[in-house]
């Protein structure tokens, strides 16, 4: 199979693996029950000398738009507390087990990393990396 066709073919299999993906998030987010507990602001968060409420005061100043988008819904806000107060560590239990609980999801996201497949663009990933050094730099200000 020549070079252009196997990039063609892995492009058709990674949206349907996104499909997949997507599909089995989509599944697995919890409709109902009670909402998580909220993470106190007072949270110190690793890797800086700041608490949850002055990282998303600086991250709402440098980011207003990813501000928002977290803000959008009260899962996604969550979501962002929770994960933010890890240590690096703890994000790396945390996925490996995410990983063994939704094998199928798992191999689509190894799929993606073993085809250099990104839902960001290089560009984005830089911004991205350039916000987070900024607000880590200007948190302790809010």
């Amino acid at each position: 199979m020549s070079t252009l066709r196997q990039k063609v073919a892995a492009v058709i299999v990674g949206v349907g693996a996104a499909s997949l993906l997507a599909t089995g998030v989509a599944n697995a987010a919890p409709t109902h029950g009670p909402a998580p507990k909220p993470v106190p602001k007072s949270t110190m968060v690793p890797e800086t000398n700041c608490t949850l409420g002055q990282v998303e005061g600086a991250l709402a100043k440098e980011d207003p738009a990813t501000w928002r988008k977290i803000n959008a819904s009260p899962q996604r806000r969550a979501h962002f507390e929770s994960m933010v107060v890890l240590t690096k560590e703890q994000r790396q239990a945390k996925m490996k087990q995410w990983k063994q609980n939704h094998p199928a999801e798992a191999g689509v996201v190894q799929f993606f990393k073993d085809n250099n497949i990104s839902m960001l663009s290089p560009q984005q990933k830089a911004k991205r990396k350039a916000t987070v050094e900024r607000v880590k730099a200007t948190c302790s200000q809010f």
